[in-house]
């Protein structure tokens, strides 16, 4: 009971963190697995696209891919009426907490860029952006939980 609770508590105030932004998917899964393979596991998934490691700690991997110039340039002509972004990533969190026998993983995706002087983030907020963490937090349970069946 207690470590739901944490588990809940978590997704909500990473829900805040998240930013202003009016409602931020919040994609979960609860993976039988440790953190340290379940963080393996994302990495060996992501680095493929480009994702490499921003920061890992017990409970969190942080991990960014550059924008290609192409990406930059399609954001700066569809914004146009907006200061020009530079230096763009995509940052995808997982956020891993303990619940009963498993591992409760919360993803979140954002896109830190320079702009206006300053740094800009946005919270991954769209339904595209969702079904894209959805999708690869499915991928990564079905690798993890499928290869521990084929032991």
């Amino acid at each position: 009971m207690h470590r739901s609770l944490i588990a809940t508590a978590a997704v909500l105030l990473s829900g805040v963190i998240g930013g202003a932004n009016e409602k931020p998917p919040v994609v979960q899964d609860v993976i039988h697995a440790t953190p340290g393979k379940i963080k393996k596991a994302a990495l060996a998934m992501l680095v493929a696209d480009g994702y490499t490691i921003d920061s890992d700690t017990a409970s969190q991997l942080k991990i960014s891919r550059q924008w290609s110039s192409e990406e930059t340039i399609r954001f700066n002509t569809d914004h146009w009426t907006n200061a020009p972004v530079s230096n763009c990533r995509h940052v995808l969190t997982l956020i891993l907490l303990p619940v009963d026998q498993a591992i409760s993983v919360t993803m979140h995706r954002d896109t830190v860029c320079h702009a206006d002087g300053g740094w800009k983030i946005w919270t991954g907020e769209n339904e595209k952006d969702g079904q894209w963490m959805q999708n690869t937090l499915a991928n990564l349970k079905a690798k993890i939980e499928g290869s521990d069946q084929g032991h």
